[in-house]
């Protein structure tokens, strides 16, 4: 890991011109950039702006003239975010050659800078639910063959070796008739750490069968739960009383004793107000092991067309980490989160949280940061392997000699030892299944995961990129070069489009609790 003090001074200069906004201010040239277009989507040069506080990025298209967007809402925390830089970690094969140069050659290629940490693997477009922030067209009209999941299965592995996590998404992915099936494909490769599945809940919350299900095959739910409220739920997820709905999963993934993380999808001025209490539920529920926040991505069939919108007035990562601050009254700060340093620092931030007794503190408050940082490289979660329990060492030795210097340091040093205990015993070497499972009882995560349109899109940000979509033919995409350049071409979804699913209907396999 190296942390680098850049010489900002040297890459920019200062001007003066009428802003976007129309008014007069003060202008610093950061660095140059390649964007998109967002009238006609090709790629365009640009470069990022600093103004009043705040990180733009403005292009040039030669057809449709200059555009601008925010990126950062605050200058101090981007600048920060790229003193955090470690070299990529390469896949072990890629699966196109680097022709055109970047975006045009996804797949992955050479060019590419970071493997994946989180292959999404979409099995299907039906969905019970029309979002209108979605960024797809759910067009009923497509769900995957045993025989393609399989085939995308060995190229991860062929790609990646060993993997932390595979994600199955969609449309609705329990609505696959194979669904199950594949959940147990994926829990039988060796390889696979963990299997999640990113879900609007609405199977969870009618067939507790269901939820069952997924406690004894060890899959992980990713619930999306923007809010508890339906004025926020309606304008981001369509009709119906989702709040209900939601609860209801809520109790039957806790009840069932489903490993789970809240995914919230965050739009300026409809659910920004809702970050603090989506952080006590976190903090409130044992099952709960993860919240992940993500800043609207304004780009497919729903989110393109999404209202309000102004991309200059948009939720960005730092923005998120202070609402957090202020809507928890301190139980979270600014200074506990950091850049996730295997993707580019302007995609993720998070921060760990340890369990201490009845409340949770933030791992950078005691655990020294290069340390924290090493632990969290090239990967999305913790894996507690040897690496994890030498800093947990270090960190409980760090202490003892700091003299109190980290607050409640005794409490602190105690469930460090308890956690050293638990996951590696004296008497036998735990298989690493059995601690995740004690470390997902000690340990939660915040995530904030920073989605790009074509309003925000950055070259550099793709090639950084660590969540990818798998695709049957073996290519590796990255997420947001998919969803704005190649979604709309993938034949799969090619077609016209079929029956769409009521929202709450259950199919015949299910029974209402």
């Amino acid at each position: 890991m190296t942390r680098l003090n850049l010489p900002i001074a040297e890459t920019r200069f200062n001007f003066t011109r009428d802003a976007a906004g129309g008014h007069g201010a003060q202008e610093i040239f950061h660095s140059y950039s390649k964007g998109l277009c967002p009238q006609c989507e090709r790629p365009v040069d640009g470069a990022r702006i600093i103004r009043e506080g705040k990180v733009y990025l403005r292009k040039q298209c030669p057809t449709h003239g200059q555009s601008e967007a925010l990126i950062s809402g605050d200058v101090d925390w981007f600048l920060q975010s790229l003193t955090y830089v470690k070299e990529g970690s390469h896949p072990l094969k890629y699966s196109t050659e680097v022709e055109k140069g970047c975006p045009d050659d996804c797949g992955l290629c050479p060019d590419h800078e970071q493997h994946s940490c989180l292959p999404i693997i979409e099995i299907t477009n039906h969905c019970n639910l029309e979002c209108p922030i979605c960024i797809v067209q759910n067009k009923n009209n497509y769900n995957m063959t045993r025989e393609e999941f399989g085939r995308i299965l060995d190229g991860i592995i062929e790609r990646e070796g060993s993997i932390e996590t595979i994600n199955l998404s969609g449309g609705e992915p329990t609505l696959h008739p194979d669904f199950l099936a594949f959940c147990d494909m994926a829990r039988s490769r060796k390889e696979i750490s963990r299997v999640s599945i990113s879900t609007n809940g609405l199977r969870c919350a009618t067939d507790y069968s269901f939820c069952e299900a997924m406690a004894e095959k060890g899959i992980y739910i990713s619930l999306q739960l923007d809010a508890l409220s339906n004025p926020a739920l309606r304008t981001l997820r369509g009709g119906g009383d989702q709040k209900a709905a939601k609860e209801k999963a809520l109790a039957n993934l806790e009840r069932a004793g489903v490993r789970t993380t809240i995914v919230s999808t965050l739009a300026r001025g409809v659910n920004d107000d809702r970050i603090g209490e989506a952080i006590e539920l976190l903090y409130s529920r044992d099952f709960i092991l993860s919240l992940t926040f993500q800043p609207a991505a304004y780009t497919g069939y729903g989110g393109a067309h999404f209202a309000p919108h102004n991309p200059m007035d948009v939720i960005t990562i730092p923005d998120v980490v202070n609402l957090a601050e202020a809507q928890t009254g301190g139980k979270l700060k600014k200074s506990d989160f950091l850049p996730l340093p295997c993707s580019h620092p302007s995609c993720f931030a998070l921060t760990y949280l340890l369990k201490v007794e009845d409340e949770f503190v933030p791992f950078p408050r005691f655990l020294e940061l290069e340390k924290y940082l090493e632990l969290i490289s090239n990967r999305g979660t913790i894996r507690p392997d040897e690496q994890f329990e030498g800093a947990l060492r270090d960190a409980i030795d760090q202490m003892w000699t700091s003299s109190g210097q980290v607050p409640d340091c005794d409490r602190i040093m105690g469930c460090l030892k308890r956690a050293i205990f638990l996951m590696y015993p004296e008497e036998r070497a735990l298989e690493l299944e059995e601690r995740l499972r004690i470390g997902e009882g000690l340990v939660k995560t915040v995530f904030i995961h920073a989605f790009m349109d074509v309003h925000t899109f950055e070259v550099d940000r793709i090639k950084k990129c660590c969540t990818h979509y798998a695709l049957p033919d073996g290519r590796l995409m990255p997420g947001c070069a998919y969803n704005n350049l190649y979604r709309q071409k993938d034949e799969r979804f090619a077609g016209p489009v079929g029956k769409a699913q009521i929202w709450g209907a259950k199919s015949e396999a299910e029974e209402p609790t």
